[in-house]
């Protein structure tokens, strides 16, 4: 049954890699349409806190106190990702951004280690460079030069929360209802996101509405809605380092969509790319050898 559930989780990460991989096109047809960045948080966040609360009412009401702390920690942070990866694509490229986000699998065996005081095995570390190395042939487009642009640091940023957020779930996982956390994180995220619009009273046209509803409802409904009660549930039976290399994915299914929609032209690199990280999802799968212990006579 353990088995099972674990393989069900995985493939439920597999589903949000894939969701999010498209969620890049769709975040920025929200960008080219010049809707304000807060606008877009508040919009996404709260349609996925709705999405979550219609279909899944009774086990929302009522909520444990330190579930509700819990799901608002990861909310502020998983806000926080967002609001610097919207802000950062906007100064960058698709390719960049997406390449910059997946970096978060190289921080979380670091996060796990600082936080738990346990240093995750070397196998871990190996898997997580391998998947990063597919990253970086996903989107390499040839030259050698590392000038990183503000969008990009910004992008980077970003990264580092995604790890964070990666982590505290693991850390959720264990004891709290995955789908309370995913309501009470959203919601968070969107009410943050309110905040943020009040102070900074950002103004919006209806022209901007009306060609950036459509991709920031998909946003709120599929990637936000949809991925975070996937990714919560499925964090629950995978250890969070081993959830980072899955959800690595998310930068070749960008890609992948790019393809298709005629967005980037296709490079053999791209092909490598995404053979590689999915060598080190199916390898991250693989139980561990236990560990030998002496044996005194």
């Amino acid at each position: 049954m353990k088995e099972r559930k674990q393989s069900l989780a995985t493939l439920a990460l597999i589903v949000v890699t894939i969701i999010w991989g498209s969620g890049f096109i769709a975040t920025q047809f929200a960008i080219d349409s010049q809707l304000p960045t807060p606008w877009i948080m508040m919009i996404r966040f709260l349609v996925g806190a709705l999405c979550v609360f219609l279909f899944f009412k009774k086990r929302i009401l009522p909520t444990p106190k330190k579930t509700v702390l819990h799901g608002a920690i990861a909310g502020v942070i998983l806000y926080i990702a967002f609001y610097t990866q919207t802000v950062g694509q906007g100064q960058t490229t698709i390719s960049n951004a997406a390449f910059l986000t997946a970096t978060n699998i190289l921080m979380i065996p670091f996060l796990l280690w600082i936080f738990t005081k346990k240093r995750p095995s070397l196998r871990i570390f190996a898997l997580c460079l391998l998947a990063m190395l597919g990253v970086i042939m996903l989107t390499y487009q040839g030259g050698f030069s590392l000038s990183f642009t503000k969008g990009d640091w910004i992008v980077l940023l970003c990264a580092l929360f995604f790890a964070m957020h990666i982590t505290w779930l693991g850390y959720c996982g264990e004891n709290d209802d995955p789908v309370q956390i995913a309501f009470w994180q959203l919601l968070t995220a969107g009410i943050l996101g309110a905040i943020v619009l009040l102070v900074t009273r950002t103004p919006v046209q209806a022209e901007q509405i009306q060609k950036g509803l459509l991709p920031v409802l998909y946003l709120g409904v599929f990637s936000t809605g949809v991925c975070y009660f996937l990714q919560t549930w499925g964090q629950k039976y995978v250890r969070a380092s081993e959830a980072g290399i899955i959800l690595s994915a998310e930068g070749f299914f960008g890609t992948l969509f790019s393809l298709l929609l005629g967005l980037e032209a296709f490079r053999i690199n791209m092909l490598f790319g995404g053979l590689l990280i999915t060598l080190s999802i199916i390898l991250a799968q693989r139980p561990e050898k236990p560990k030998k212990t002496s044996q005194t006579n």
